[in-house]
């Protein structure tokens, strides 16, 4: 027997999750997801931030935080995010003492994603055109009038995760010309803070009886994926499976 961990891929919430039919639709997704039972739960926050996000969610379990108006915590995100609208009560339905950060987010001297998107368009024009057709129709979603628990449907549909990993591959990899690697330099960056991710998601498994849900980007989703399937520590569980079904 395995621990199991699930990958939640969401989209980074703002204020606007605070208006109350909003409200109500995340309440539902998390009487959904309470059911995976979590023993653990885990969140895009820096490692380096850990001790303010534990303060953040002592807060939140007190009563002294409320993550129903708009505000920002001491770990700096608002209180609209999905660390708090998600994990947070997540969190507290479940027991749970404290809250696990996964995330890195260090300078190792590479490109900007942004510069490497503006290097293309500069110096390889028909690449740029294809790549930002593509990330078009990647995000051509209409998810302003989907209900939340629709619109995590969606991002955690393993076809939509190829195609977005597919962005990285097929596109940033081949930006630069001769020895000028201009997109590896950043992909490098890329794969590196997945590889930690998974890294911090791995080592929170203390034992088979463990359940981890970790919370993050739905880009991410496919290296993380890929990288817990690859090490065979682990039994992972779709998160559709309590989406798809009535809470």
């Amino acid at each position: 027997m395995k621990p199991s961990v699930m990958v939640l891929g969401v989209y980074h919430m703002n204020d606007r999750e605070l208006e109350p039919e909003r409200q109500a639709e995340i309440r539902d997704v998390v009487d959904r997801l309470v059911r995976f039972r979590p023993t653990k739960i885990a969140v895009e926050v820096p490692v380096k931030q850990g001790d303010l996000l534990q303060r953040d969610y002592r807060d939140y379990v007190a009563g002294s935080l409320d993550i129903t108006s708009a505000g920002v915590l001491a770990s700096g995100f608002r209180t609209s995010n999905e660390v708090c609208q998600l994990a947070f009560r997540l969190a507290e339905r479940s027991g749970h003492s404290q809250i696990h950060a996964i995330d890195w987010m260090e300078n190792i001297g590479q490109r900007g994603v942004g510069d490497v998107i503006d290097w293309a368009a500069a110096n390889q024009p028909d690449l740029h055109k294809a790549m930002m057709e593509d990330v078009g129709r990647l995000n051509r979603h209409d998810h302003a009038h989907k209900t939340f628990v629709q619109i995590l449907k969606d991002l955690n549909d393993p076809a939509f995760n190829l195609l977005d990993h597919q962005i990285y591959i097929r596109y940033f990899a081949r930006i630069g010309v001769r020895t000028d690697y201009v997109g590896i330099d950043w992909m490098r960056w890329w794969y590196q803070r997945n590889l930690i991710m998974y890294s911090n998601i791995a080592n929170l498994a203390e034992g088979p009886e463990d359940r981890i849900l970790a919370i993050h980007g739905a880009s991410h989703n496919y290296l993380i994926l890929q990288f817990l399937r690859e090490s065979g520590l682990c039994e992972l569980e779709s998160p559709l499976k309590y989406l798809e079904s009535d809470a």
